[in-house]
């Protein structure tokens, strides 16, 4: 037989009206919780950084909005784009990253750097060498900033390939977290996107300090309580008297103690007893010498 613990179940009061939720099979719910929590704080951070990134390379106020992070295959996500897109793909620790940049965006961005105002940049179909050239700088740039603004909770992307067309590579059934940034600029808005490999997220989330060796630990630990200060003190053999003693003490009674006059004294580490004692001298000042370690410290 096995030990099991009985589960608990939230009773409603009949006829109550309930909010039910349907479950997104497209979009499992793999993270739950304070690592939810956790995640969707880190990436908003990432997302307040680019706005700050894209705001200096413009020249152009840009204020950002980051989404809940969701769990979808990567070819929900690709199917998502909106318009031409620049897909910048990443190797993430193990994984794989793929960052979304409208093509409109893009160009915007290429054209503030390039000195032009760059306000029919949402009207081109195409780019140039040039401009490719400066959105993958700032592909990699943003993708640089993923590990120092989510505080190391996620692994540097190093940027692979970037390109008009996804990667045919990439396994569009495989599972990916997905987060969106809304960038608006005089009241235009778009979306940049990214999606994480969930296996390399969810490592991540539950990431512990590597196993060490337990000689090394053992070793460590021995090392802490070395260093680390404690109270020893000498003490007799406890003595009890009634109440009515105490009250009736005055300046000059003595009280009789049970401790016998040949039993060793006990060195107490913290309270707790670990050695036999004697009284003792060092100089002018009262000491003690140890005379038994396995006796009887009651």
């Amino acid at each position: 037989m096995t030990a099991r613990t009985p589960a608990r179940a939230l009773v409603h009061a009949p006829g109550e009206a309930l909010d039910v939720q349907s479950y997104d099979f497209e979009s499992p719910e793999l993270i739950t919780g304070e690592d939810r929590d956790r995640l969707d704080a880190a990436l908003e951070s990432w997302g307040r950084q680019l706005g700050m990134q894209i705001t200096a390379k413009t020249r152009a106020v840009v204020d950002v909005a980051t989404t809940a992070s969701r769990v979808q295959s990567f070819g929900a996500y690709i199917a998502s784009a909106e318009g031409p897109t620049l897909w910048a793909t990443a190797r993430f620790g193990s994984g794989r990253a793929l960052y979304r940049i409208p093509l409109a965006e893009a160009s915007y961005w290429a054209a503030r750097m390039l000195g032009a105002a760059g306000d029919r940049a949402g009207l081109a179909t195409g780019i140039s060498g040039v401009e490719r050239g400066l959105a993958r700088a700032a592909a990699a740039e943003h993708l640089a900033e993923l590990q120092p603004a989510t505080n190391g909770l996620l692994p540097l992307p190093s940027l692979k390939a970037f390109g008009a067309e996804p990667p045919a590579s990439v396994d569009r059934d495989a599972q990916a977290v997905v987060v969106v940034i809304g960038t608006l600029r005089k009241g235009e808005r778009r979306q940049l996107a990214l999606a994480l490999e969930v296996d390399v997220v969810l490592e991540r989330l539950g990431a512990v300090a590597p196993r060490q060796d337990a000689a090394e630990v053992t070793h460590r630990i021995g090392g802490h309580l070395a260093m680390a200060p404690v109270e020893v003190a000498l003490r007799f053999a406890p003595t009890r008297v009634g109440p009515d003693t105490v009250l009736d003490l005055a300046a000059g009674d003595l009280i009789p103690l049970a401790h016998l006059a040949d039993r060793p004294l006990v060195i107490t580490l913290d309270g707790q007893p670990v050695l036999s004692a004697a009284v003792g001298g060092n100089g002018d000042r009262l000491a003690c010498v140890v005379v038994d370690s396995n006796g009887d410290l009651r």
